[in-house]
């Protein structure tokens, strides 16, 4: 049940980002559900494995291919389902409490924090990344033509 919970939760806030990013209205649900997705999909590996990192590579990952594939079907930028999707797993909280720490004369705490919160969002970027060079490099295999690599049998004509 906690799960329908946290699903239903990123969809709204998934919504809001979506309303603040002024996300076309068409595609409105299919990114909040997007977002959802990746919600889920995070906090499934973080009750796995129990690594944060490898729960926000693999949800941004996800969130990234599908926002994709959804970009070529419904014919827009790819970037309208990733932002919005993706907000969910930014780092908000670690941010604020590097800052706090810093603030408070906690460095220890403060390095800490910061370490943290820049290999998740190093995890939220490398996923994207890898998500989108995988579907560029997919299209371009899909429409790359025989001639191009069939130079042996020219010269024989």
């Amino acid at each position: 049940m906690s799960y329908i919970i946290q699903f239903i939760a990123a969809i709204l806030s998934t919504v809001g980002f979506a309303l603040v990013f002024s996300v076309p209205l068409k595609t409105l649900l299919v990114s909040a559900v997007n977002g959802g997705l990746g919600w889920i999909i995070f906090k499934f590996v973080i009750d796995t494995t129990g690594s944060k990192y490898i729960a926000v590579f693999l949800s941004a990952l996800s969130i990234t291919f599908v926002s994709e594939m959804l970009a070529r079907k419904l014919r827009y930028p790819a970037s309208v389902f990733i932002i919005p999707g993706i907000i969910n797993l930014v780092p908000g909280e670690g941010i604020y409490n590097t800052m706090s720490y810093f603030v408070n004369k906690q460095s220890d705490l403060a390095i800490s924090s910061f370490y943290s919160t820049i290999v998740v969002a190093g995890s939220i970027s490398f996923g994207v990344l890898l998500a989108s060079s995988f579907s560029t490099s997919l299209k371009a295999f899909r429409t790359r033509t025989v001639n191009r690599t069939n130079y042996l049998k020219k010269g024989k004509k």
